[in-house]
């Protein structure tokens, strides 16, 4: 059945087709033009950073990340078991290797004592992922990795516009990586993007996204790098995107309110905390069942989905992906938070296009989950 209300849409009614038809007809079309530097300026002015990189999509953001900070061969690199397989991939691709830990009950995302516990004589880098838009709390880890002296990476992919103590998410660590795939909260339909205040970094990330082409002389190579570049047509829309931001958090922000009032006496589902100091921007809402509900969360989705409510279920861990396993630290041999999340939880329908009475529809047909 088709959904009715759908789990996620883009939200295209500002000036997407205007700038895009102009980079059109501008025959700027590929690697290079104006909307390129406009975009990538001021997604920089938003975040307050000095520098952000451009890219085709948000799994190429972790790696160019990774390469950035200097992530070698043998390195080890702690990232969450509960998160989607492109952190695992992009350390892999750098020949370095995943050291998975479980994330904390409340907040969903890795914790400073989860990190302190897998660090080894090999750990060059952290990526912290915010998760479905709740950021982790940072200043621990921030400052353990300081202590220790490795690098972090936040991936704020499911968090743009997310604030931490009032700081953006994706502007505390040595490097931020997003994604801008046609459900984060702007888009470039594929697209991806870094933000550093690091030059140094900055310069390695456009070396690496432009196949290390010499500064002096271009075909001379200066390293070896890949074509991960994003088009100017992209960057139009990113653009038009980006005007609207602030009316997009605030909608998710305005949508939550609605999903959390309405579920605060569902017997069946929790909603998603909100922990410590953080400013929360619902990149999905997620629910997770109740004890006693006999549902497991695919039985519950198949249930809205014949109802026409659309439903993602949330990441299966990264310690159980069989093409992984030769490959992976474990530093938990039970993984039980990110179990209990994979089989008891599930994102409803979340796009910033949903009215309070589809808000409600979902929540109905939550209460009658057994």
């Amino acid at each position: 059945m088709v959904s009715s209300i759908p789990v996620s849409e883009p939200c295209l009614v500002g000036r997407e087709l205007e700038l895009v038809s102009d980079a059109v007809r501008s025959g700027w079309v590929s690697s290079a033009g104006p909307y390129i530097d406009k975009f990538e300026k001021n997604f920089a002015a938003y975040h307050g950073v000095k520098h952000c990189v451009a890219l085709a999509n948000g799994t190429a953001a972790l790696e160019v990340s990774l390469h950035a900070i200097g992530v070698k061969p043998g390195d080890e690199v702690i990232i969450p078991s509960f998160t989607i397989i492109s952190l695992a991939l992009a350390v892999l691709r750098l020949g370095a290797i995943p050291r998975l830990v479980d994330v904390d009950p409340d907040n969903w995302n890795l914790t400073a004592e989860g990190v302190q516990a897998a660090l080894s004589d090999k750990t060059r880098a952290v990526i912290v992922v915010h998760g479905f838009g709740h950021p982790a709390d940072m200043d621990p880890i921030l400052e353990l990795a300081r202590v220790h002296d490795i690098k972090v990476i936040e991936d704020a992919a499911e968090s743009i516009g997310s604030r931490y103590k009032g700081r953006l998410c994706g502007t505390m660590g040595d490097v931020g990586s997003f994604s801008l795939y046609a459900n984060k909260l702007i888009t470039t339909g594929e697209g991806g993007c870094i933000t550093t205040n690091d030059d140094e970094i900055a310069r390695k990330a456009r070396g690496y996204i432009n196949l290390y082409f010499g500064r002096e002389e271009r075909f001379s190579h200066e390293g070896l790098g890949y074509n991960f570049r994003m088009t100017n047509v992209q960057a139009a829309l990113g653009c038009a995107q980006l005007e609207q931001i602030d009316y997009f958090a605030a909608r998710k922000k305005q949508i939550g309110g609605w999903y959390r009032d309405a579920l605060a006496g569902c017997d069946t589902v929790d909603f998603q905390a909100t922990v410590g100091p953080v400013d929360h921007v619902y990149w999905m809402y997620c629910v997770v069942l109740r004890s006693h509900v006999e549902m497991t969360a695919m039985s519950a989705m198949a249930y809205l989905g014949e109802r026409g409510i659309g439903t993602r279920n949330l990441f299966k861990g990264l310690h159980t992906q069989v093409p992984l396993q030769p490959y992976l630290v474990h530093t938990d041999k039970h993984f039980s938070v990110t179990e209990r999340l994979y089989g008891r939880g599930f994102y409803v329908p979340s796009a910033v296009t949903l009215t309070k009475d589809n808000v409600m529809t979902v929540v109905d047909v939550l209460n009658e989950l057994r």
